[in-house]
């Protein structure tokens, strides 16, 4: 009878184990005894040294390494081929635990980590744990097979734990290896085939006949197709044809013997036998509940889960299609539908009332469109409809006319909401493409054709309930869209660019800073001022992304000329009402100092009276907050505004800035030249600078200077510099004023 080497270790083992538990029996008993007898206690990191002998006696004859340690993890004994494994045969390791012994710096950290963990595992399940583990022993490479076995008493108490195992011969481990192969193929819970170089079935597991209902015996020799439905004919001519030690996987349909056709996905890979002819091995996914969690995601992503119309946003992937791919003489209707009263339901009533009628509106629009025709639910109340048409321009407009006509009566008829009576009318806004979108941006038109909607909507809500009303090109409204939807364009596309206009002391003509400016460059050809852009972005909001630009790329650029040596002490950026008010205000100028590492006694920023105006008490905190910062503030255009003495009183202001306005006139107008006067001892009885913007000429500087004001900017000195030219000054500013250390000659 054959017996594995294997069989006889557990065997070594066990009456091992029995001989050991005997010596440890007597050995604690006597240790009991003795410490009764004695009232003496051996302290709990000292096992006795009896126990160490003959413990140490057993683990020195064992056959194959051995350790034990205690209910603490401490080591009480191990064999020299388990020390070496762990690299301890040169360390006092008795009485240590495994997190003790892996701080000694030759030790094999790693392992003695896995050992705690494993150690642990035994303990808790209360039960053997077997481990297979690759180890270097020498510089080579050795499978160590591990038994780790918590001993407890008979009050389930935790006494030792015997760790013990053996190396593995590789020739033995392959031959177990493929032992378990044919089991694994046929007990695996994964669907596996095989077939041979014709793609003809030739084995299946059970896992792949429970999912296709087929027995093997009917699925041996057929060809793949007969449970596989796609194209398969290329994988054999192509595909493996080209190369052989390729993986094909593809999402494909399975035929089962009953029941539906469902999704699979299958993988395919070639295997090369003995003699070299070829054969594939292949497994099957069942992938239904993946399909289905997809299509789920796509609903909730482009459909409105309440109405069951497409959303905002596949509405508007459908229109810009519809554009890119319009033959000439085709038109498209947009018609953006608002419900009137509709709020008045939703409170009235509940929102479960509201939700109800949305539905019903939903299903009355797609009763009323044509099967080309797409509608969508852009948002709360506001529906949107496109109809597409080869109609000439003039028929279309006639086919829009009657669409609406018939939405705002369907729509105003009663409807039944939770058993009331609700009714609602419609304003409508119609735009006809390509008729109506006169930009020649391809990525515009979409939103050009939906904005334009829009506003004849409005126009239709402003006229009364339940109207419609067409695009008129002649709005003075177009331009400023147009603008609108051409500056969101121009900070995705860095058309924005930053101007730098220096700054120098009156009294000793040295640069002492500059103003942060902007430039909109359109196209990179059309240098757009920002008076006709900065109101805009305010009345959208955009100002606050593109202030927050400003200021980031304005403080990176000012810590590059210091860390170059340039001497540029100071930016001033403009800061708008929406970004002060802004609850990040603070994190952004923050952030922007951080992530460029400028220090905040570089940075002022420029603050206009009516901004002052308001809650006194956040203002003043706001600003309080930026001082505290280190950063300086400057009251821009003083004068032109409220100009009230209170601001400068109560709120910490360090710089006046008197408007171009007074400066321009001064030398030829002497109330200018009295206000500008004026200004000037203000602030400085009040120990705040003076700066005077849009000086030009001599005598305007001439004046200034002798009236005490501080700081100068304008065309006098320097016009507003791009960030080149601005780099190129300062080099030369810089030049101008660096003198050369002179060499040490004994060096």
């Amino acid at each position: 009878m054959e017996m594995h080497y294997e069989n006889t270790l557990l065997i070594v083992n066990s009456v091992f184990m029995i001989i050991l538990m005997f010596v440890y029996y007597k050995q604690t008993k006597k240790d009991l005894s003795d410490q009764h007898d004695s009232d003496v206690y051996l302290p709990v990191n000292m096992p006795s040294d009896s126990f160490q002998i003959n413990a140490q006696m057993l683990i020195n004859h064992f056959p194959d390494f051995l350790c034990i340690k205690d209910n603490k993890g401490r080591w009480l004994g191990a064999s020299d081929t388990y020390l070496k494994i762990f690299n301890l045969q040169d360390i006092d390791y008795i009485g240590k635990t495994d997190s003790e012994l892996f701080h000694y710096s030759n030790s094999n950290a790693d392992i003695l980590k896995v050992s705690f963990i494993q150690d642990k595992s035994a303990w808790h399940l209360k039960e053997p744990v077997k481990e297979t583990r690759i180890v270097t022993i020498g510089q080579k490479k050795k499978i160590l097979e591990i038994n780790r076995i918590p001993i407890f008493d008979n009050y389930d108490n935790e006494l030792k734990l015997i760790v013990t195992g053996y190396f593995l011969n590789q020739n033995d481990n392959k031959k177990t290896q493929l032992e378990l192969l044919p089991k694994a193929f046929e007990n695996g819970h994964l669907s596996f085939i095989f077939l041979d170089k014709n793609f003809r079935i030739s084995d299946v597991n059970t896992a792949f006949s429970l999912l296709t209902e087929y027995p093997s015996n009917e699925l041996i020799g057929k060809p793949l197709s007969f449970i596989i439905k796609g194209k398969l004919t290329h994988l054999q001519t192509d595909f493996f044809a080209n190369n052989p030690r390729r993986l094909w996987s593809g999402e494909l349909t399975c035929l089962p013997k009953k029941g539906r056709d469902f999704p699979v996905k299958l993988e395919v890979s070639a295997i090369f036998k003995d003699d070299n002819s070829i054969a594939y091995f292949a497994s099957l996914l069942d992938i239904t509940q993946q399909k289905h969690a997809e299509r789920r995601i796509i609903k909730l992503s482009y459909y409105d889960e309440l109405t069951g119309l497409i959303n905002r946003s596949m509405f508007y992937e459908r229109l810009r299609k519809f554009i890119a791919t319009a033959k000439e003489g085709t038109h498209g209707t947009i018609f953006v539908i608002d419900l009137d009263r509709f709020k008045v339901i939703n409170e009235s009533l509940g929102h479960d009332a509201g939700n109800e009628l949305l539905k019903i509106v939903a299903d009355r629009l797609k009763e009323l469109i044509g099967a080309n025709d797409i509608a969508a639910r852009l948002s709360g109340d506001e529906f949107a409809i496109l109809m597409i048409t080869d109609k000439t321009y003039a028929d279309t407009v006639y086919s829009a006319t009657s669409l609406a006509t018939e939405i705002s009566q369907r729509l105003s008829e009663v409807m039944y909401v939770n058993n009331h009576e609700a009714f609602i009318g419609s304003s409508i806004g119609i735009a006809v493409y390509p008729e109506d979108c006169r930009t020649t941006d391809t990525i515009l038109k979409a939103e050009v054709l939906l904005k334009y909607a829009d506003i004849a909507r409005n126009y239709a809500k402003n006229k009364g309930k339940n109207q419609y009303e067409f695009y008129d090109h002649k709005s003075p409204s177009q331009d400023k869209l147009l603008m609108e939807l051409k500056l969101r364009k121009a900070i995705a596309k860095n058309e924005l660019q930053l101007y730098y206009q220096p700054q120098y002391e009156a009294h000793s003509k040295k640069l002492c800073g500059a103003e942060v400016l902007i430039r909109w460059l359109h196209n990179n050809e059309k240098m757009i001022p920002p008076d006709q852009f900065i109101t805009l972005a305010e009345d959208t909001g955009l100002i606050i992304e593109i202030g927050s630009w400003i200021l980031r790329t304005a403080c990176q650029q000012l810590k590059t000329w210091l860390d170059t040596g340039y001497p540029l002490p100071q930016i001033s950026v403009n800061v708008s009402a929406q970004q002060f008010n802004e609850p990040k205000f603070l994190e952004l100028i923050q952030k922007a100092l951080d992530e460029s590492g400028l220090a905040a006694e570089h940075l002022e920023l420029e603050i206009t009276e009516s901004m002052l105006i308001g809650d006194a008490r956040f203002i003043d905190l706001q600003l309080q907050q930026v001082k505290r910062m280190g950063i300086k503030l400057a009251l821009d255009d003083f004068g032109t505004g409220y100009s009230s003495l209170s601001y400068l009183k109560n709120f910490p202001i360090d710089v006046l800035k008197m408007d171009q306005s007074f400066v321009k006139g001064m030398t030829i107008d002497s109330k200018n030249a009295r206000i500008a006067c004026a200004i000037i001892e203000i602030g400085h009885s009040l120990k705040q600078k003076v700066i005077a913007e849009g000086v030009e000429s001599k005598e305007q500087f001439d004046f200034l200077r002798k009236h005490g004001c501080d700081i100068i900017q304008g065309y006098y000195f320097s016009k507003p510099l791009p960030c080149d030219e601005m780099t190129e000054f300062l080099k030369s500013d810089y030049d101008k004023f660096w003198v050369p250390v002179k060499r040490n000659p004994f060096e």
